[in-house]
């Protein structure tokens, strides 16, 4: 992410930016799992379970590859506040649950008005 001009926290425009290709990336990545699981047939709970060992793999991988001496407890440390970054993804969609059911009513609803 780029910073502003003094080297400080990023700008507005620059966050702007960063969320915009997070999101196009987050819709390609889903669109490719999700084209995997119809085409071949993976049960919803198997995906799941598959996406959620892929990324804290990819996460712990990722510590490996940023520090200069890894340790193990320097890893549960960074699997500690990955485990607090999924906790507030969690309450986050608790949070937004009602509306989550209305987007997916309207979007079943336009589904079966055009059948």
């Amino acid at each position: 992410m780029a910073k502003n001009d003094e080297g400080g926290a990023p700008n507005e425009e620059d966050l702007e930016e960063f969320e915009a290709e997070q999101e196009e990336f987050a819709e390609e990545i889903r669109n490719l799992v999700l084209d995997y699981v119809e085409d071949n047939d993976v049960p919803e709970p198997t995906a799941v379970f598959t996406l959620i060992q892929l990324a804290l793999s990819m996460h712990m991988s990722g510590y490996l590859g940023t520090v200069d001496k890894p340790s193990v407890a320097g890893l549960k440390l960074e699997l500690d506040r990955f485990g607090n970054d999924l906790q507030e993804i969690i309450r986050d969609a608790k949070k937004n649950a009602g509306e989550f059911i209305e987007d997916f009513k309207t979007m079943q609803s336009a589904i079966d008005d055009e059948d």
